[in-house]
């Protein structure tokens, strides 16, 4: 007991005696990256995801009413939002590696899109609203692949699955805020100072989006080579420490684009495959918004609805909860064994027998809403393919940078039209096609994975007879000519370093 003690108290103040001081140098460091960095960016998820589905908690809360919106309009509300985020995405992939860094790009946009997230509180029509919309859209889609790209940056295989499923919870966190605050605002604020409960909504979105993107300036870190000035919390021992962690890891940062980088991107089937893989699973979860829809179309017997305005927003919160837990516990049991693709099996399949019963429709209410829910122990697949990539294309920054702008541009060019067929708000809640698209979706998406694991092993067979080859040759070569292919390759080949104190060491793979 006594033992079990002390080792929970070295891991609070980063002072087991065990450990050696490279070690605890890099326990500082994620500490350090855990309270600062993740703090920007569990609070800028939170305003990504408000800002997101605001429009739709609006929409159920008297927007439709008061701008007269009885056709698609909600459709077009996502389709103009989603064309802003697919022609951002590529700039922003290239701006934050080359041009401008994450530091002042990231929060800069986010200030932009929360400013223009308070105007549409003013619009009179939907027309306005889908010019706001589109620049929301462009300003917000730089987020999420700026934030994937530096969490592979600085977090090792072994630790990146928790962030990102902290980060994501945040994300579902700002899904159950948006409906309690759109409860709240409807029933506190309704017609206070001219304004509808649900253009209160926009104004108090506005209002925090601002204040986050101040934090940002100073909480984002850039990358361990190209450190932020302004962020004081960095030390330089901090940043030496996470050039060791990547170099150990063999994960390469930023260097800029070459021809040679733009021909391993392209002709690496496995790139191709996970690509393919992130598209098809996240088309299966597109049914998953318009549960608020079907709970506004349940009516009791006399023709009442038979849910309020405050009902429609709150109970959807219990998806958030699930979406949270299924985040926390399945990423990090993929980070002790640091596999991904189970996981990413186990979610498909629940993803199939869900959407399948929903697709057949003919079952109870209650079916239906335990199916709603069920259905969110799917959630973690977007993340897990993430750090996937961390995995699979550790040997680029930008071939990781340009997967992960590939992964979120498909998705966004694909749910920019493709609502308006499969899930048009006139059929609501009863789709033609909907549950079916997704159910295919899940069980296409089955196969795909396994030709990635595939491809990822032979892949490694390939850079294991490589760097054998390596071997020899260096050992063969006089030391005055060997050459590094990292900054920081040099340095650790000159250290002698325990085997048991290696930071970051690998754990064990399934």
């Amino acid at each position: 007991m006594s033992k079990i003690f002390k080792s929970i108290k070295g891991q609070i103040f980063l002072n087991d005696p065990r450990w050696s001081e490279e070690k605890r140098q890099e326990r500082v460091l994620v500490r350090r990256l855990d309270i600062f960095f993740m703090s920007y960016l569990s609070l800028s998820a939170i305003v990504k995801y408000l800002d997101q589905q605001n429009i739709g908690n609006a929409y159920v809360s008297g927007m439709k009413e008061d701008l007269n919106l009885f056709g698609n309009e909600l459709n077009f509300f996502t389709t103009y939002f989603n064309i802003g985020y697919l022609i951002v995405i590529p700039i922003s992939s290239y701006v934050i590696n080359s041009v401008v860094r994450p530091s002042i790009w990231l929060p800069t946009l986010e200030l932009v899109w929360g400013i223009l997230t308070g105007i549409i509180a003013a619009a009179k029509n939907a027309k306005t609203v889908y010019g706001i919309r589109f620049l929301i859209g462009f300003c917000e889609g730089t987020a999420w692949p700026g934030t994937m790209i530096l969490l592979l940056s600085w977090y090792t295989p072994a630790e990146i699955g928790l962030r990102l499923a902290v980060f994501q919870s945040f994300t579902y966190l700002g899904g159950i805020f948006a409906g309690a605050l759109q409860a709240a605002l409807y029933t506190n604020l309704n017609g206070h100072s001219g304004l509808a409960g649900w253009q209160w909504l926009f104004v108090v979105n506005a209002c925090i989006t601002v204040a986050v993107a101040g934090w940002g300036y100073i909480g984002c870190p850039d990358y361990p080579n190209k450190p932020n000035p302004l962020a004081k919390w960095l030390k330089p021992e901090d940043v030496e420490i996470g050039l060791r962690r990547m170099g150990n890891q063999g994960r390469a940062l930023p260097v800029g684009w070459s021809w040679k980088t733009a021909k391993s991107l392209v002709t690496r089937p496995q790139n191709w495959a996970i690509w393919a893989g992130y598209t098809i699973y996240c088309q299966g979860a597109t049914g998953n918004g318009y549960f608020n829809l079907w709970l506004k179309s349940l009516k009791n017997a006399n023709g009442h609805a038979r849910y309020t305005v405050s009902q429609i927003n709150t109970i959807p919160i219990a998806c958030s909860c699930i979406n949270i837990v299924s985040l926390l516990i399945i990423l990090t049991i993929s980070d002790r064994f640091q596999t991904r693709w189970p996981f990413l099996i186990f979610g498909a399949i629940n993803g199939l027998i869900w959407s399948a019963v929903l697709a057949g429709w003919n079952v109870s209410d209650g079916v239906k809403m335990a199916s709603f829910f069920l259905i969110n122990f799917s959630a973690p697949g977007a993340n897990l393919f993430v750090a996937w990539v961390g995995q699979l294309a550790k040997h680029s920054a930008e071939e990781r940078s340009a997967i992960i702008a590939a992964f979120v541009t498909t998705y966004y060019a694909i749910t920019a039209g493709m609502p308006l067929k499969v899930w048009p708000a006139k059929e609501a809640p009863i789709y033609k096609i909907g549950w079916k698209y997704a159910s295919s979706m899940y069980a296409a998406v089955i196969p795909v994975i396994l030709i990635v694991v595939f491809l990822e092993q032979r892949q490694q067979r390939i850079d294991n007879r490589k760097k054998d080859v390596e071997v020899n040759d260096s050992a063969n070569a006089p030391e005055e000519e060997i050459k590094y292919s990292t900054p920081y390759e040099e340095n650790l080949s000159k250290r002698d370093i325990p085997s048991d104190q290696v930071l970051s060491e690998p754990l064990p793979r399934i």
